[in-house]
């Protein structure tokens, strides 16, 4: 994820040049750390290469990528039966360019520029002030269809198997967590498009975070985007009861979810975390459709 540094834009170009502008300089910023899960009690069985698992597919976009592009995963889901899960999915080689190219494009129109290992500026468009989310809310509209194609899977499973929130929410959060966590200091804004996560195996907090909004908000849980600059993490909250942390937005309270590791149970946030008062709320925009 991200957090502040104290070298602006504005030292970078001069107060001259930005006075031109009616886009606001962004702080240069750096990518947040992965939390390592907590410790078992006891240790975790091995996997057993016959344990029955519910198969969800392989999800390709379009349909006729070949299936060798796709990348599987295997994660279990306590509380379900079975309780391991598999899926693949994968993105065409023409699909996954476009996604790379339009997603650099964006970086180019806010003027983005690499400021050394995981550190970066941008000029923010107006009305978006120095955080990230007119970033991730370019990221989710721009990925929009091969992230819905992946959603309608998950959804399928749910109704099949009459899941209730809570059952689909760890269903899909085991998914996320499962996949690599990887800081991408190749990619603009030092995050991952979502589309890309899975197809590539890869993501850091935020990665990670905004493909997990889009899923569960496509089955039905209420989720929202939690940023810290400060603690350079993000992460999101689920509208579910439960105990452990929790977030308040708009009259609702939302219990925090880690991502960038397996382990960690809804509510409970990593100790280096651990500070609400560092945490709000990203409001982010539904869905296309």
């Amino acid at each position: 994820m991200v957090a502040r540094t104290g070298m602006t834009l504005l030292s970078l170009v001069g107060v001259g040049a930005l006075a031109l502008m009616s886009w606001e300089g962004v702080p240069a910023r750096n990518a947040g750390r992965l939390a390592e899960a907590p410790r078992p009690e006891v240790g975790a069985p091995p996997v057993d290469p016959q344990e029955a698992r519910k198969d969800l597919g392989v999800v390709l976009v379009p349909e006729d990528t070949p299936p060798e592009r796709a990348k599987a995963y295997d994660w279990r889901v306590d509380g379900l039966e079975p309780a391991r899960q598999q899926l693949a999915y994968g993105l065409g080689e023409a699909m996954e360019r476009g996604l790379e190219e339009a997603h650099r494009d964006y970086s180019v129109r806010l003027r983005y520029r690499a400021m050394g290992p995981e550190r970066f500026t941008y000029v923010a468009p107006p009305g978006c002030g120095t955080d990230m989310r007119c970033i991730y809310a370019e990221l989710m509209r721009s990925n929009a269809e091969p992230v819905r194609a992946l959603g309608e899977r998950f959804a399928t499973s749910i109704r099949e198997r009459d899941l209730d929130a809570a059952q689909a929410t760890e269903l899909i959060l085991g998914f996320v967590r499962r996949i690599r966590y990887e800081l991408p200091g190749d990619e603009p804004f030092g995050i991952v498009p979502p589309a890309l996560v899975p197809a590539q195996d890869r993501g850091d907090c935020d990665s990670k975070a905004v493909l997990a909004l889009m899923l569960l908000r496509q089955v039905g849980v209420d989720a929202v985007m939690l940023y810290s600059d400060a603690l350079a993490h993000a992460a999101i909250g689920v509208g579910l009861p439960g105990t452990g942390t929790r977030i308040s937005f708009a009259g609702h309270a939302y219990q925090y979810v880690e991502l960038t590791a397996e382990g960690w149970p809804l509510g409970m946030i990593p100790p280096q975390y651990d500070k609400p008062q560092l945490w709000r709320v990203l409001p982010l925009p539904a869905p296309p459709g």
